[in-house]
């Protein structure tokens, strides 16, 4: 098992970092925050030519990964994304097209997968109510009718952008009980979205309301639940390479601070307990990475630990990153509280992203089921 990337997936890391440096560097995607939508649809489109939304999508349809290992290709980019805050639909897109790629029809593949990968179809995923990834929290009701499904309910905490195209809907067959997958195109009759405020000054959540909005049969999805789970252990690993990129990026910054800020005739960085600080910072750091390099891995392979893996990322990589912008917060004092630093900005996404597809302790307890499962199924 080999954690190094390869000279393929250093290069594709060298580009985006270079294409972010020129078009979407963190000083752009501050200057985009006090707008309604910070996410610029023509600078996706040329991310898109980088593999931004490709990479789980097949040769056939206008796809294609570095390597023949595509999830651990998109931690890549995904750590690269995070380094700035990419403002973009990353995680959703990449979701989305791999759930029709492996619960789709072939007229879906067909007519969503090359867009996806183009950059030219933008795409969200409404999981539930309050956007816990608990089956029991799925506010949204399908009903079926004589042509299709018609869906009601509401989506909370949706990562959402001005152009969105096509909606993945996690929801609950009300004649069975059972869950299951809907692609509904935006606009439609019915489908409308709220933006809501949040924390995360760089990107956009919506609460998004389905009244009455009718879909063909074709529009569903196979795997039921199982699709659900997937498309949150895709969503979980993607964020952790996120979350490592952004990390990183911080922890960068605060050692460069660190060297120069200046007091007592001394830079501050030379103190032993600060020196202490950072390296303890660089070892969880570290185990960020390791912890988010694995899942990928084991996912994308489809190794036997894999869940344990995912479940692992999601318990351990957002609180690690959260901790990690407390102590540069405090490690840059009093400049750091201010609004013209980035800091704050690294921070807020943190603290989203530990409520993201999962906190903490559901992640926690899942483990422990699994963990549980694994001693009863082996007798222990």
């Amino acid at each position: 098992m080999d954690f190094a990337f390869g000279e393929d997936q250093e290069l594709l890391r060298t580009t985006t970092r270079r294409f972010l440096a020129e078009h979407q560097p963190i000083a752009e995607v501050r200057r985009r925050i006090e707008e309604r939508q910070p996410f610029d649809p023509d600078r996706w489109r040329r991310g898109a030519a980088l593999g931004w939304a490709a990479m789980l999508v097949p040769v056939e349809h206008e796809g294609g990964s570095v390597t023949e290992q595509p999830l651990v290709d998109l931690i890549v980019l995904a750590e690269e994304l995070g380094r700035t805050l990419n403002p973009g639909p990353f995680v959703p897109c990449n979701v989305v097209a791999e759930a029709i790629v492996r619960f789709g029809s072939q007229a879906q593949a067909q007519e969503y997968l090359g867009p996806i990968a183009r950059g030219e179809l933008v795409c969200a995923w409404c999981l539930s109510g309050d956007g816990s990834p608990e089956p029991a929290a799925v506010e949204a009701l399908a009903t079926r009718s004589a042509d299709g499904w018609r869906v009601d309910g509401v989506a909370r905490y949706v990562q959402t952008v001005g152009d969105t195209g096509l909606v993945l809907v996690t929801a609950r067959d009300i004649g069975t009980e059972d869950m299951i997958n809907l692609l509904v195109p935006v606009p439609s009759p019915g489908l409308s979205e709220r933006v809501v405020a949040g924390l995360d000054l760089t990107r956009r959540f919506a609460e998004v309301r389905f009244d009455g909005v009718v879909v063909p049969a074709t529009a569903e999805l196979a795997g039921g639940w199982s699709a659900t789970e997937r498309c949150l252990a895709v969503a979980v690993v993607l964020q952790a390479g996120e979350s490592v990129g952004a990390a990183e990026a911080l922890f960068e910054s605060t050692v460069d601070y660190l060297k120069k800020r200046v007091q007592f005739g001394r830079t501050i960085g030379s103190f032993q307990a600060i020196k202490h600080r950072l390296a303890d910072l660089l070892i969880e750091l570290e185990g960020m990475r390791a912890a988010a390099h694995f899942a990928a891995l084991a996912l994308g392979d489809g190794l036997d630990d894999a869940a344990e893996a995912v479940a692992t990322a999601g318990a351990y990589v957002d609180d690690a990153f959260a901790h990690l912008c407390g102590e540069a917060l405090q490690l840059h004092g009093g400049i750091g509280f201010t609004w013209d630093h980035d800091v704050h900005l690294y921070l807020r996404r943190a603290k989203v992203n530990q409520v993201l597809y999962g906190d903490r302790t559901w992640h926690r307890e899942r483990l422990v089921r699994l963990a549980e499962g694994a001693a009863v199924g082996g007798g222990g």
